[in-house]
């Protein structure tokens, strides 16, 4: 707006007469005064004289002029009754008559100083200021668009200076208008007068400007510019037209002048349905901006059309009825009506000509906006939009293919139902879509949607509009590898399980009747029953009951878990047991837990104790929420230690202290018993030794208690791990000894115990190893070298295994020579009876003796490296060829895909590394680096093909084949028949692969690291070139292992690019360096993305799925034909 516009605004201060504060009072005590009123002309006339009521405020702070009569009228109240503050109200609403039908100047005067929120239901707030990174206008820029983005000017001030340029000129004020759209668009081209007064025109005038604007190739447009200058442009562009329509609804132009909303729906309509995004973006942001004020237009006039309502009834209801006010009140109700339906019509007509084709939008933002104007409208106008006509486009538009489209109907959704007073309207939309939500939340590609949508569930939950086996469904998700999600269902289950837990009360016989006969619960009484196990019970019987995994799905994570530390994985009931520690304070209180496990429950008589009854399932888990409340309550006691400010205080030190002393000393006490009771389960077995683990056996030797106590508890571990040929069980335990040995304080009492488990399993393999035939008795021995894998894993085993003793008297083999256990091992890889044909065990047997002579000579290299400093020149070195040689002889016997072959190859690359540490060491022990042979590389490589294959077929990935490879040429193995034919577990087959994919391909890259692979012979450096094929085909876990070939990257400065306008996702690409390897990386990938990522960039049109809306379908009619780029894509819905 120019300058001159505001030397034309009047001042609307008011200025009293002394006459005036000097007048008469009324009967109910109030000070008559006369307004004064400033109008345009220079010499204004003062009202009449008389008595006169003080100046009439209107609700949004104008003040407004009675004349005499009108004063005088009211002032008189009704005969035999006082008027009351109500009437009073009433009679200054009666008094406002807007008149629009002054001249042009006296309009202007009137509009600028009339606010925009005129009979809104609240007084106006305070104007916000406009936002300090305003738009920045250029100097150039003139008409409507430099005076809504300039600071200089509010937007109720531009939109009363457009409205009054209406009325002075409708075609000229509306030409700036529309072209204020076309400059938001960021086209620089316009209209004229003649294209206004010719809407039939209006199509042909967009598409030849479109058309023009095309030919420009412009790169962006402000809407999504990500440019700081732009970073209020939405809220300004949008806030105007909403001031704007506010405006003409509190003058009466929304329904005395309807030539205005029609003219901004022709062009912006048209607009919408433009091939052109700018435009079809600009446009329909606006027509949605429209539509909310539009909602809340109709929404103020529904409340003043019922407080009008009251006003009229409660007027009836007296004893002297003013008819005069009543016939008033009646009119007015009439006009509040017809104003709302013209507005309704209004909306009407948004949704129709906008909202239907723009839902369904190529463009994801699009889609997002309409999403979130239909959410608004609905709870803006739930008299008019809250009905099931409305609410299908919101479950249509859960089948979107954009993330965040179906997160902002999520969104939507919930706040609907955050609502308890819609829970009615929305039952039959809950019916209709109550499915699709649940597999949103059980298998939607991004977390966030899968959080938000079990949270919605919830919510729903909560109406009773969910169905059991829905239920039942969300709550298997405590098992989800999400933490996001698990942290979601957290209050979910915990919900749940209340509901249970209220049922078995009621079935036991109330609350009450429980009371009694358990009785009232003693603070650190754990050991009788109590309500609190009833709770526990629901939980373990819930968690059963989503458990469904059959025998085979165990065994399939136990060989997920094949090769790596089992106490390092957290099993999947561990997972349940963290989100059911958050959602449930009963499994907080693990003392309770304790003593509900250790209760015995076998000979209960009462009710309550059958029904407390565990099966062995339910004692897994139950152990396991034992394990993760323990631990949890320990974490907690550490963090508060620190307050908020990051400091320790003595205080908080102290009351930590003193929970972690009474954790370990209640700890120390049960774990035997536990031990004791649930001992002989291996599973049951693992979670009590897990308890091990978290015991501070500090706080132990400081409370100075006696070391028999842990000398026993030593014992009862050594029993578990003699007694169990479990991996689980003996992970566990030799972990637990780890953890032992780890106090200097308790090392002798440590150290003695697991003496004897190596004298104890030595002695049995020596013993069955002389036995004739040994073979006879390979579980034994199967058993024995697990064992002595996982005790060389925990402590130096050099010297027990070059110890040299002589074998059982109790062997019939008194001949037998003496034999150490390394010997002994290297005879088990080297015995031709432990083939491919005799079975699992012995194929376990060779798998175990090969760790534990890797674990061997890592302990050697370890006590090497640690006294190379001081070694003499006698010093003899380990001579390792002979283990590698075995290891090639068992590669050479298995087949690609055999777990033993794999293992065999993985320790052979790992020995070869292993020795290469010498390498750059001043000492004799540069001649343990040894280079692998080249017959043997050629077996790791086959092996790596096999892998490569099998995790290509089952992760459907298309590798590239070099024909003319020589070191390609492999038979195919037998086993990947028996893959392919399997279709059972397709997911958890996958991730092995590529486990085993990966973990061999770490080993081969280290390997070429250290320079004893592919380094020597013709075809060096073959290798390095076979692995690297497909490293960007096989995914990013890959593509990562593969990546440490190339080193660390350089860190410098990086190159200076040239800034270039930002462009929407869909048509963009990021520019990089010409020598940056990522840039060619990230290329191919999206090379390979198929039909997925071009509809991330925008190149297919995304779909959404609603198989009811068979009519607008056919209203709809195909999508025109768009030539795949930012201003001319296709347009869904049109």
């Amino acid at each position: 707006m120019s300058p001159a516009s505001h030397d034309d605004t009047p001042d609307t201060s008011l200025e009293l007469n002394d006459d005036d504060t000097t007048s008469g009072r009324r009967k109910s005590g109030r000070v008559r005064s006369k307004p004064t009123l400033l109008s345009q002309e220079p010499n204004y006339s003062q009202a009449s004289n008389g008595v006169k009521r003080k100046r009439v405020e209107s609700r949004s702070g104008d003040l407004e002029d009675l004349s005499d009569d009108e004063l005088e009228g009211r002032s008189s109240p009704v005969e035999g009754s006082d008027p009351d503050e109500q009437e009073y109200r009433e009679q200054r609403r009666k008094a406002r008559k807007p008149t629009l039908k002054k001249s042009k100047n006296s309009v202007t005067t009137t509009l600028a100083m009339r606010p925009a929120v005129n009979g809104m239901k609240k007084p106006a707030k305070a104007k916000k200021s406009r936002p300090k990174a305003a738009v920045t206008v250029n100097d150039d820029e003139t008409g409507l668009y430099a005076e809504v983005f300039s600071r200089a000017h509010t937007l109720e001030a531009v939109a009363a200076d457009w409205i009054a340029r209406w009325e002075r000129h409708n075609s000229q004020a509306m030409t700036d208008l529309v072209n204020f759209v076309i400059r938001c668009t960021g086209c620089n081209l316009t209209v004229d007068v003649h294209d206004i007064e010719d809407p039939d025109n209006a199509v042909s005038k967009l598409t030849d400007l479109q058309d023009e604007y095309q030919a420009q190739k412009p790169a962006d447009y402000p809407l999504i510019s990500k440019a700081k200058t732009n970073a209020s442009f939405r809220s300004t562009m949008t806030g105007f037209f909403e001031t704007l329509i506010q405006t003409c609804h509190a003058a009466g132009l929304l329904y005395n002048d309807l030539a205005i909303i029609e003219n901004i729906e022709v062009w912006v309509s048209t607009m919408s349905s433009s091939g052109m995004r700018p435009f079809r973006h600009t446009a329909t942001v606006i027509s949605l901006a429209i539509g909310n004020t539009l909602c809340r237009v109709a929404a103020d006039i529904a409340e003043n059309t019922a407080k009008t309502m009251r006003q009229k009834e409660g007027e009836q209801k007296k004893k002297t009825v003013n008819k005069e006010r009543v016939k008033t009140l009646e009119t007015k109700v009439t006009e509040l009506g017809s104003k709302r339906n013209q507005v309704e019509e209004l909306l009407k007509s948004v949704f129709d000509a906008v909202f239907v084709h723009r839902y369904r939008d190529v463009d994801p933002r699009i889609r997002v906006d309409c999403v979130t104007a239909l959410g608004t409208w609905i709870i803006t106008l739930p008299d008019f939009f809250f009905e099931g006509i409305y609410l299908r486009y919101l479950g249509w538009v859960l089948s979107d293919t954009f993330p965040q489209t179906r997160m902002e109907v999520v969104k939507q959704i919930s706040k609907l139902f955050k609502n308890k007073e819609n829970v009615a309207r929305l039952r039959t939309f809950t019916e209709r879509f109550r499915s699709r939500l649940v597999e949103m939340a059980m298998r939607d590609s991004e977390v966030s949607i899968r959080a938000s949508t079990v949270e919605l569930l919830d919510l729903i939950r909560q109406t009773g509009l969910l169905e059991p086996d829905d239920i039942d469904n969300i709550g298997r998700l405590v098992f989800d590898t999400e933490p996001r999600v698990r942290k979601a269902v957290a209050g979910f289950f915990g919900e749940n399980i209340h509901d249970l837990y209220d049922d078995t009360i009621e079935e036991l016989g109330g609350e009450e009747g429980l009371a009694e006969t358990l009785g009232e619960e003693m603070e650190g009484d754990y050991d009788t029953p109590r309500m609190s196990w009833l709770k526990l019970k629901c939980v373990v019987e819930a968690l059963q009951s989503y458990d469904n995994e059959d025998e085979e799905d165990v065994s399939t994570t136990q060989q997920l878990r094949a090769g790596v530390l089992t106490t390092g994985t957290e099993s999947r009931y561990t997972l349940a047991a963290r989100t059911i520690y958050d959602g449930i304070p009963e499994a907080k209180e693990w003392e309770a837990i304790a003593g509900y496990l250790l209760y015995d429950l076998s000979a209960s008589n009462t009710p309550m104790e059958q029904r407390c009854r565990l099966s062995e399932q339910e004692e897994i888990l139950l152990l396991e929420i034992l394990n993760v409340s323990v631990n949890s309550r320990l974490m907690e006691a550490m963090d508060a230690e620190i307050d908020k400010k990051g400091r320790k205080s003595r205080v908080r030190k102290d009351e930590s202290r003193v929970i972690q002393e009474a954790t370990a000393l209640h700890l120390a006490k049960i774990i035997p018993d536990l031990l004791k009771k649930f001992g002989s389960n291996p599973a049951t077995a693992s979670a009590v030794l897990r308890l091990e683990h978290i015991l501070n056996l500090e706080v132990f030797h400081d409370l100075r208690q006696d070391s028999t106590t842990f000398a026993s508890l030593l014992e009862d571990i050594n029993k578990q791990f003699l007694t169990h040929v479990d991996e689980g069980v003996l992970a566990e335990a030799s972990t637990a000894l780890l953890h032992a040995r780890s106090f200097d304080d308790l090392e002798e009492v440590t150290e003695g115990k697991v003496q004897e488990l190596w004298d104890t399993t030595i002695s049995s393999l020596r013993y069955l190893m002389f036995l004739n035939p040994w073979t006879d008795n390979i579980t034994e021995i199967c058993n024995s070298v697990r064992r002595i894998a996982h005790l060389a894993r925990i402590m130096d085993c050099t010297t027990m295994f070059q110890a040299v003793e002589r074998p059982s008297k109790k062997t019939k083999n008194m001949s037998a020579k003496p034999t150490s256990t390394l010997d002994m091992l290297m005879d088990l890889l080297r015995d031709p009876a432990l083939d491919s044909e005799a079975g699992e065990e012995a194929d376990e047997t060779v798998i175990d003796a090969m760790r534990a002579l890797l674990f061997f000579y890592m302990w050697t290299v370890r006590s090497l490296q640690a006294s190379s400093n001081t070694t003499e020149p006698d010093t003899d070195y380990p001579d390792y060829h002979s283990f590698a040689s075995a290891l090639t002889t068992i590669i050479e016997s298995r087949q690609p895909l055999s777990t033993v072959r794999q293992t065999a190859v993985g320790t052979l690359l790992d020995l070869h590394t292993l020795f290469a540490t010498f390498r750059h060491r001043d000492s004799p022990g540069q001649l343990l680096v040894r280079h692998i042979d080249t017959s043997a590389e050629h077996l790791i490589l086959s092996t790596f093909n096999s892998l490569e294959k099998a995790f290509a077929q089952k992760s459907h990935h298309k590798l590239e084949v070099a024909p003319d490879d020589e070191l390609d040429s492999e038979p195919k193995d037998d086993d990947d028949d028996e893959d392919e034919e399997e279709d059972v577990h397709t997911q958890q087959e996958t991730l092995l692969a590529e486990k085993r994919l990966c973990e061999l391909s770490g080993k081969i890259v280290l390997a070429l690291v250290a320079r004893v692979l592919d380094h020597e012979g013709k075809d060096k450096g073959k290798i390095r070139e076979r692995i690297s094929r497909n490293r960007l085909k096989l995914g990013p876990n890959f593509k990562e292992v593969i990546a440490y070939l190339d080193g660390p990257k350089v860190k410098g400065k990086k190159k200076p690019t040239a800034k270039k306008a930002s462009t929407p996702k869909e048509n963009s690409r990021a520019l990089l360096p010409e020598d940056d390897e990522e840039s060619d990386e990230e290329e191919a990938l999206n090379e390979e993305g198929g039909e997925e990522e071009l509809r991330k960039r925008e190149l297919v049109e995304d779909r959404i799925v609603d198989p009811d809306d068979d009519e607008e379908e056919a209203e709809g009619g195909k999508a025109g034909e768009g030539e795949g780029n930012e201003v001319g894509d296709e347009i869904m819905g049109d």
